[in-house]
């Protein structure tokens, strides 16, 4: 096989390399938070007290992988190939193991739950970012937070504890979908102006970025006043992402 072939293979396949890369990475991952509902969680005494002893040395080896993830992508900017990988792996990692284990300890035992889903969506969305075209990822990722923020809202607005934090993170959310609705309907207007800044292609469907905004909008405010409503707000919003999928499923094909 001559060398201007394989490369042409290689360009090929980078989609598909990537998107397995994501879906390794988040299966371990997975594999790790399961130990730690076992062990942690639902362990013994002394394995739940072994694992929180341990909690603020797996936080340190993360924030120490993170460092260097930031440092060899400083020195490997111009890099492509495995020390692309590598520092990609270590900024990932870093970032699980120390924002991740705070997040078990800080909120116990919710947090191995709430960790659990945004690991998996993570994952999904990674692989929608090598596969799929990139207004279906910026889509996918909005309706996606909006169905965590909606679960959020479901579960922490009758409760005087997390009410306040509920509602201000609500409001930080609809804030960044109303920015991000601006954005899209820019692009939609002026053909590309996301796309200068290669946010977007200049070829981007605006209108599905609005539509996806418009629905976790109304959605997340809805939920706001009604644990019933948040209930049916998460299926509409499910059946959205599935409907997404079908359809840019089909169009990749």
């Amino acid at each position: 096989m001559q060398k201007r072939d394989r490369e042409e293979l290689k360009r090929n396949n980078a989609p598909l390399n990537g998107a397995l890369k994501f879906f390794i990475g988040g299966c371990l991952a997975e594999i790790y938070l399961l130990m730690v509902r076992k062990y942690y969680v639902n362990g013994n005494i002394d394995q739940m007290l072994g694992w929180d002893a341990a909690m603020p040395t797996l936080m340190g080896v993360g924030a120490a992988l993170l460092a260097l993830g930031v440092v060899l992508a400083v020195v490997w900017r111009k890099e492509r190939g495995w020390k692309q990988t590598v520092v990609w792996a270590g900024v990932f990692a870093g970032l699980f193991l120390s924002a991740g284990n705070w997040m078990v300890k800080a909120v116990y035992p919710t947090g191995v739950t709430v960790l659990t889903v945004l690991t998996a969506a993570a994952m999904l969305l990674g692989v929608l970012w090598c596969l799929y075209a990139r207004e279906c990822f910026f889509a996918m990722t909005i309706l996606g937070t909006g169905l965590f923020a909606t679960w959020v809202c479901r579960h922490g607005i009758g409760s005087q504890q997390w009410r306040i934090l509920v509602i201000a993170g609500a409001c930080v959310y609809l804030v960044l979908l109303a920015a991000a609705f601006m954005a899209a309907r820019k692009l939609e207007r002026t053909d590309g102006v996301l796309g200068a800044l290669r946010i977007l292609p200049k070829d981007t469907d605006g209108t599905v970025l609005m539509v996806s905004c418009g629905i976790s909008a109304v959605a997340v405010v809805l939920s706001l006043f009604s644990a019933a409503i948040a209930y049916y707000a998460i299926w509409v919003l499910g059946i959205a992402i599935f409907i997404l999928a079908v359809y840019y499923t089909v169009k990749e094909l």
